[in-house]
């Protein structure tokens, strides 16, 4: 790992920048920051007419996203050593594979697939959270009332552009079940006020920072920087089927963040670095997760494999059939229920990040992520 830090102020004085990177100037500003221009060029090119919706989706679904699922799979069902520690979590995750057919066959589809959006939404944000907090420990960005301003400020300046966009986008409200529509205005204006008062408090807070010498986290505030200004760009701007269409073109950022991440974290897996560490001791060790990881040509072949099987008919059942924005709720009872099923992949997938990244309670991670 490279880490590099610019000391503006002389050694006796408090550093007035903090510049360490997760893994590298470079690499950080590549892929978990600079990463977020496919997004816009994926707006740009479909708001257009240059790019058609379903190549664009289908194409995102199966080449990116899919194989970002597999990069969670990669080091947790392909890990063998995972099964000596997380076996109970990761049999128990098997059972999202049931609660959207489950919900389909008690009627209950459209509120499945309601729940189902606001779920991938919300694992988007809580990755940009996670990156922000690996960048914070990183540059030792950890008093109190940063954390809390941090974290509460990026709630509300994700979900505020979201909940607006489905008030203002008569196929996403579409989506919404009749009981809570008339509510979507209200919760949109009171993330609005939220999101500006915290906005307010957060900068104050950088301009006391600075003048009492505080160390400034620039990492963050480029992710920030990044990320919040093309949530709200891409949820304001018209465009049709809007709502099939925003899952590729927010989704694109986070699946590149979290395919570097996943690489970075995976070279634990190569006997590269431990010289003691034959190809056979580690596959011993971590199982099929030593030869996807062997080489980034494996690992993007697996992903890829794994987009077919995954995405391949979940993009025939679903978003190919629903170009008009329909809800999948729209579909008829056998499709809802293959749909339903195949959101088990996802589901599982957000389960098992918000358990495996925890850098604190799992000093592995930290190791692996050279968070010290």
């Amino acid at each position: 790992m490279s880490a590099a830090t610019e000391i503006i102020t002389e050694q006796s004085q408090p550093r007035a920048i903090s510049l360490r990177w997760i893994i590298s100037a470079r690499e950080d500003l590549i892929w978990f920051i600079g990463s977020v221009a496919a997004s816009y060029a994926l707006l740009i090119l479909y708001s257009a007419g240059i790019l058609p919706l379903i190549p664009m989706v289908a194409g995102w679904a199966i080449l990116i996203d899919a194989p970002h699922v597999f990069g969670t799979f990669s080091r947790t069902y392909f890990d063998a050593s995972e099964w000596k520690t997380r076996k109970r979590l990761m049999l128990g995750s098997l059972l999202f594979f049931v609660v959207g057919p489950t919900m389909v066959l008690l009627g209950a589809g459209f509120t499945f697939f309601f729940l189902a959006a606001l779920w991938a939404y919300y694992h988007l944000v809580k990755q940009h959270y996670g990156f922000m907090v690996l960048y914070k420990k990183k540059n030792n960005d950890l008093a109190p009332v940063d954390n809390a301003l941090d974290r509460w400020l990026l709630m509300f300046a994700f979900n505020y552009p979201f909940v607006a966009f489905i008030a203002s986008d008569p196929n996403a409200m579409a989506r919404v079940p009749a009981v809570l529509r008339g509510g979507v205005n209200a919760v949109a204006m009171i993330l609005l006020i939220g999101t500006i008062v915290l906005g307010i408090g957060w900068l104050i807070r950088q301009l006391q920072r600075a003048i009492s010498r505080e160390p400034l986290n620039v990492p963050k505030y480029l992710l920030l920087a990044a990320a919040i200004p093309m949530h709200w760009i891409a949820l304001m701007t018209p465009m049709p089927a809007k709502p099939i269409a925003l899952v590729a073109i927010l989704t694109v950022y986070h699946n590149l963040q979290y395919h570097r991440l996943v690489w970075f974290h995976n070279q634990k897996y190569k006997e590269r670095g431990h010289p003691g560490r034959n190809e056979g001791e580690a596959r011993t060790k971590f199982g099929p997760a030593a030869l996807i990881s062997r080489r980034l040509l494996f690992y993007i072949a697996f992903g890829i494999i794994f987009g077919i099987i995954y995405q391949g008919p979940r993009q025939y059942l679903g978003y190919l059939n629903l170009h008009t924005g329909d809800s999948p709720a729209a579909l008829s009872t056998p499709i809802q229920l293959g749909v339903a099923f195949l959101w088990g992949y996802a589901f599982i997938h957000y389960y098992l990040d918000s358990k495996i990244w925890r850098v604190r309670r799992d000093p592995a991670v930290g190791k692996a992520l050279q968070m010290s």
